[in-house]
């Protein structure tokens, strides 16, 4: 018997259910309630045209359940709305991000169900982004009713929070598109009047006829060169003013040569014209520089991911009442109610409730993970099916996704050396371009063909391009900073894509960075009769209470009872020590309290100087760090482990692993050391650890990597965070350096040499100013594709 499939979703019908439905004298089988809801919702507002016209079946769809109108009820408020919107005299302006979408026929059926409403004056819905833009009377169609409109027929929509950067780039966009327009128009306009006047040279003109067509010609230039060739003059302008020449000068300066000289030649009535030229050369500069603009968005979009899950409203518990609020308003201490398959508003504490969360945005890992009280919640991530109660610890832009995504901006507005670097070279090539240019003109003028002056030096203003040397290097580091940032690597600083490709050595911290980082108890081992082994334990745990060390962790379901200590003081990296009852408490490495070391011991108790206990902890090695060390070595890489272990585990996994070099029981300040000594070598090192108390040893190294952690983002000192707990990232950070740099040398290598090949050929007077400018504008293209590719 053949499988029946859903009519709205195409997924199985299970058997034993009968949703059906009548279209187009069929009976249509459904495989829930959702879909037949959906459905008879699609067809009775006289939208049955969505299924005769869509390519790709529609998402599963679902009744709205109580809980999810209430929460988009939570959109009405006032806060809320004022903060996600923008008003337009007495229209509310609106983003949506519209989930479910398939097809174009999938838009068509939204724009239509939502301007069935009266109060949306506008909607335009891009199947490509899956966004709807919305222009209505929020006065009379609350924002919860439009949603709940687009859930009915099988769509889940929210508004869409745009930095600062996505507005301008919408902005910019615009103002591309409308100068296109303005350019091809006209550009096609004049071209007809230069055709009948090129016509009028060979079968006879009438003077009066031939001065009308050039006047209007003129006239029709105008808006070319006072509007849509603006940003390049005044680009152009600029860099003369800080007298650093760009590449919009001989761009600007070929545009007005040739308008200024036909204008001249129209008001007196002598010599050619080439208003044609002019509209054109915009027209085709307009048009590369739209589609460079497009595909460089591309890698802008790529690393602004984060953007879409930055949430906007939240639940705020006030004296048992609950309040929608906008989630950029939530303070420290606010109390905020979670309900299942709401994103988490701010960084905080479960007080109240258990639950799982989706945290993959933030950490690449899509298991999903449980959350209790106490737990620790992040601002982006999904509550899944569970009802819970947090205190809120940072407000939304503190939150470690605030911090991520002000990372990520700061990170693609540095400029690395070698960018740097192409910047110089570009300026020096444009400046030496325009003394070319400037002796082509007396060349041609003066000595070789006076007619031709004119056009040859046109030619060599327009076919060099010193855009695609610019280009070479921005593109490429926007790409390779977006690639790796999709695969879990945050860079915090760009300066580190110069150095990685000359890497000589990677040093690894031990604990939670080679191993996993949760310790366990496996055995302890009494010194002293005046203690018991929970008694000592306890004390352990009180001290280690005051570490964020991940052997602290170890003890913490050992703490039963609170002790008044004081003067706790932390030596990183080696111990801590307090005193209870006058008695001076030691825990640590052996070292730290000046006792024997014991076999396979880590943790050591002394009190007043006596050994009271030696603990030994199990930490399981990392899956991925075997290949990661055997891959590394045989790429040519000097492995060092540098360890405050000095117990046998550190040997174990030397052993385990094969470094080439291994350190253990090294303070901080013996791994800068060590570290110190090999810059001083002069080997390039990335130093890789925790990020907990390898401040020191990160400030040492050429590059430093920090291991995801719960610390707070803005105080790692690291240049490089991974967002997940996989130190096999290093491998994939090292590679993207090196495709980041092959990719820059590719685009460098393009443009120079078609500007090497290109300007004798122009100056010699074989480049036409059409193919020229296709020329230059297919160099710019070409570099910007090339970059593209490392993001796939």
């Amino acid at each position: 018997m053949s499988a029946v499939y859903c009519f709205h979703c195409h997924e199985p019908v299970p058997s034993g259910t009968s949703f059906q439905l009548e279209f187009d004298a069929k009976q249509r089988q459904f495989c829930c309630a959702g879909c037949l809801a959906v459905a008879d919702t699609i067809i009775s507002s006289n939208l049955a045209d969505y299924y005769r016209f869509r390519t790709e079946p529609a998402s599963r769809a679902n009744a709205i359940p109580k809980e999810l109108a209430a929460e988009l009820s939570s959109f009405d408020a006032p806060q809320v709305l004022e903060d996600i919107s923008t008003r337009q005299g007495e229209l509310t302006e609106l983003e949506l991000s519209i989930s479910g979408m398939s097809c174009a026929a999938c838009a068509w059926l939204i724009e239509k169900q939502l301007r069935q409403l009266p109060a949306v004056h506008q909607v335009n819905v891009n199947s490509t982004t899956q966004r709807c833009h919305l222009l209505w009377r929020a006065d009379a169609t609350p924002l919860s009713g439009i949603l709940k409109s687009l859930a009915g027929i099988g769509y889940q929509a929210s508004p869409f929070i745009a930095d600062q950067e996505e507005q301008v780039f919408k902005l910019e966009l615009s103002r591309y598109l409308k100068r296109l327009a303005v350019s091809g128009i006209m550009t096609m306009q004049v071209m007809m009047l230069a055709v009948a006047l090129y016509f009028g040279e060979y079968t006879g003109i009438d003077a009066s006829h031939q001065g009308y067509m050039r006047w209007i010609s003129l006239l029709l230039t105008l808006p070319v060169v006072l509007y849509a060739a603006l940003p390049f003059v005044s680009s152009a302008w600029r860099s003369v003013k800080a007298r650093q020449m760009n590449m919009d000068v001989p761009v600007s300066l070929a545009i007005y040569y040739t308008f200024f000289a036909s204008a001249y030649a129209t008001a007196f009535n002598t010599g050619e014209v080439y208003f044609e030229s002019v509209c054109m050369f915009t027209f085709l500069l307009q048009l590369g520089k739209f589609f460079e603009y497009r595909a460089r968005s591309r890698a802008r979009d790529a690393t602004s991911n984060l953007l879409k899950i930055m949430p906007v409203t939240a639940t705020l518990l006030k004296d048992g009442e609950q309040h929608a609020v906008s989630a950029r308003r939530l303070q420290s201490g606010d109390c905020i109610l979670i309900k299942p398959g709401e994103t988490i508003a701010a960084d905080g504490q479960i007080i109240s409730g258990q639950s799982s969360a989706d945290e993959s945005m933030l950490t690449g890992e899509y298991a999903p993970v449980s959350k209790n009280i106490g737990s620790l919640v992040m601002a982006g991530s999904i509550n899944h099916d569970g009802l819970l109660q947090v205190n809120v610890s940072k407000p939304l832009a503190s939150s470690r996704l605030g911090q991520i995504i002000a990372l990520q901006q700061r990170t693609l507005s540095q400029k690395p050396a070698v960018l740097q670097r192409t910047d110089r070279l570009a300026k020096y090539f444009v400046e030496r371009l325009l003394i070319i240019a400037a002796a082509t003109f007396v060349l041609w003028y003066f000595w070789l063909d006076a007619d031709r002056a004119f056009w040859v030096t046109l030619s060599v203003l327009v076919a060099t391009c010193p855009c695609a040397l610019s280009l070479a290097t921005p593109t490429a580091i926007t790409c390779a900073l977006a690639r790796l940032n999709r695969n879990g690597i945050l860079i915090k600083n760009a300066q580190v894509l110069d150095v990685l490709p000359e890497l000589t050595h990677i040093v690894f911290d031990k604990t939670g960075t080679l191993t996993e980082g949760r310790f366990s108890i496996s055995d302890i081992t009494l010194f002293s009769s005046d203690y018991s082994e929970a008694q000592a334990l306890n004390l352990i745990a009180n001290l280690e209470a005051y570490s964020e060390h991940p052997i602290g962790r170890a003890f913490a379901d050992k703490l039963t009872t609170k002790l008044p200590l004081e003067q706790v003081n932390i030596v990183v990296g080696s111990g801590i020590s307090a005193q209870f009852n006058s008695m001076q408490i030691k825990v640590g490495s052996a070292a730290f309290c000046a006792v024997t070391p014991q076999a396979k011991a880590m943790v050591y108790l002394c009190v007043d100087n006596q050994l009271i206990a030696a603990v030994s902890l199990h930490d399981a090695v990392r899956q991925e760090a075997p290949a990661l060390v055997s891959q590394l070595q045989q790429q040519g890489y000097k492995l060092l482990m540098l360890t405050g272990d000095s117990s046998e585990q550190a040997d174990k996994l030397q052993q385990q692993l094969g470094f080439d070099q291994m350190v253990k029981g090294c303070s901080p300040e013996q791994k800068v050391a060590e570290i110190t000594a090999l810059v001083s070598a002069g080997h390039k090192v990335l130093m890789l650890g925790d990020g907990i108390n390898d401040s020191p040893s990160f400030h040492a190294a050429h590059v430093s990597v920090a291991m995801q952690s719960g610390t707070d983002l803005s105080k790692n000192q690291a240049d490089v965070v991974l967002l997940q707990h996989d130190i096999g990232l290093i491998a994939t950070l090292l590679q993207g350096s090196k495709a980041a740099q092959r990719g820059i040398r590719q685009n460098l290598a393009w443009s120079v040499g078609y500007n090497l090949i290109i300007i004798p050929l122009a100056v010699a007077g074989f480049v036409s100013p059409y193919i020229a400018v296709i020329g230059m504008s297919f160099s710019s293209l070409l570099v910007v594709s090339n970059s593209l590719r490392l993001l796939k």
